[in-house]
């Protein structure tokens, strides 16, 4: 993957955990500050940075069960909670302090549907209710011998944990923990770390993410965009110019976002939004590849008809085909941190067919013909030619408003 030189790079370790019968259960994801493979640094903060990696990195959009090390206060103050629970295993590290306060916020997580798992379980070090919440205890094979392990596994209660053999290197150790009763497996004898490196998204950019999937939504809520707007006050100013412009002809001023919406309905207002967002990433005015995504928008949505296709769909199809471009993120990433049809979803990723013959159509116009004529009639080739024109224009129009 090729990161642009202006974005930061975010990094993530991730270790396998087999089953019984060596296939892949999950993973273990793991802070790094760097491409070098061991950890460094202050636990709280590597516990924040591995959530906030969890929401934003393709990566982590596994189906898998993920396996994520906790401190107390990320227990404690619930931050865990913007995690998934269906997929995301909650790691009690063995630094915790275990108290009452401990055990309230762990039951409060269980019942919000988490599991818990005891990391590097020493018996004598953790409280017997809070053994009896987890639904993995891990045993380290580096520090514990035989006695200690059996220690542990005689804890078992009605309900009794998966054991997770950590730190197992060697097959001979694999048939051991097997023959102790662990169920999973995770080390070296498999496989070290991998080390995940993908470009880190600016704080600006995630806002402008988090308003596609709103205009993405069927049906908007404006509270919702109003929100995200205020949060980005470039984006606001843009918005509420074009609304006031020549384009619109409304005879009183629009000073509010809701006002906007209200003169222009819900399909004009998220062209509207997308507009000024697509203006505002740049920042020196739109480049061609946010012109491009105009273009496109705008030619998409008007073959809706002809298409017998979704018109707001079509012109999100349009406008979302050059925004990992504009965002300079992968087209994956960028599906996993916006929520889209599978319809959108599908022509983003390749598809030409549906919604997507009105790109493929865009797209063989940006060539001036030059590439493989699209498999359409005569009469479909020349009324989308003269749309594609008529979208150039209007492109250009908007622009203006803008003051490009």
């Amino acid at each position: 993957m090729t990161v642009s030189a202006s974005n930061a790079v975010r990094f993530l370790g991730r270790q396998a955990i087999l089953d019984s019968d060596m296939r892949l259960y999950g993973y273990e994801l793991l802070f790094r500050s760097g491409t070098e493979n061991v950890f460094s640094g202050d636990s709280e903060d590597a516990t924040n940075q591995v959530i906030d990696s969890f929401l934003s990195m393709v990566s982590c959009a596994s189906p898998r069960n993920l396996f994520i090390n906790c401190t107390r206060e990320a227990l404690v103050n619930m931050s865990v909670r913007l995690l998934p629970s269906r997929s995301v295993i909650l790691e009690i590290l063995e630094t915790v302090t275990v108290d009452d306060e401990l055990v309230r916020a762990c039951k409060t997580l269980k019942h919000d549907g988490f599991r818990l798992a005891l990391d590097d379980f020493v018996p004598e070090k953790y409280n017997r209710e809070l053994v009896d919440l987890a639904d993995f205890i891990k045993v380290d094979f580096r520090a514990s011998g035989p006695d200690v392990r059996q220690e542990i596994y005689n804890m078992r209660r009605n309900r009794p944990p998966v054991f997770v053999a950590e730190k197992v290197e060697t097959a001979s150790e694999v048939k051991t923990a097997k023959e102790e009763g662990n169920i999973l497996f995770q080390g070296y004898f498999y496989s070290r770390p991998e080390i995940i490196v993908e470009p880190q998204i600016a704080p600006n950019k995630r806002i402008y993410l988090q308003m596609l999937s709103a205009l993405a939504k069927p049906t908007l809520d404006i509270r919702e965009v109003e929100h995200l707007l205020q949060m980005e006050p470039s984006l606001c100013y843009r918005l509420l110019r074009l609304a006031n412009s020549a384009l619109y002809g409304f005879r009183c001023r629009i000073s509010t976002i809701r006002g906007a919406l209200i003169a222009v309905g819900d399909d004009a207002f998220r062209r509207l939004v997308t507009v000024a967002l697509a203006a505002s990433l740049p920042d020196n005015g739109p480049d061609m590849t946010v012109r491009q995504a105009l273009e496109r928008a705008t030619f998409c949505e008007s073959m809706a008809p002809i298409l017998n296709e979704n018109s707001a769909e079509l012109y999100m199809v349009g406008m979302l085909s050059m925004m990992d471009q504009m965002l300079s993120i992968p087209m994956k990433q960028l599906l996993h941190l916006v929520c889209l049809s599978s319809r959108v979803e599908n022509v983003l990723l390749g598809s030409r067919k549906g919604l997507g013959s009105a790109l493929e159509l865009c797209e063989y116009y940006e060539h001036a013909g030059d590439s493989k004529v699209p498999p359409y009639s005569d009469s479909l080739l020349h009324d989308s030619a003269s749309r594609y024109f008529k979208a150039l224009l209007s492109t250009g129009s908007v622009l203006h408003a803008l003051g490009w």
